[in-house]
């Protein structure tokens, strides 16, 4: 073994605004129907998740 630590890949919500603002935050949802990864905060907000799921299905 080499003894060197591999971190896990870090993913950032690939979220977008209508003003085409991106997040920098660390995704945590990950949506099938757009293949696309989003923070918790924009997964269910249509403002930044066009396909966002209906919001009892979080």
């Amino acid at each position: 073994m080499s003894g060197i630590a591999v971190k896990p890949q870090e993913r950032t919500c690939q979220g977008i605004s209508r003003v085409d603002e991106p997040c920098d935050k660390s995704a945590q949802q990950y949506c099938e129907r757009c293949r696309q990864w989003f923070c918790r905060t924009h997964y269910p907000d249509p403002e930044w998740h066009g396909c966002a799921p209906e919001q009892g299905d979080v």
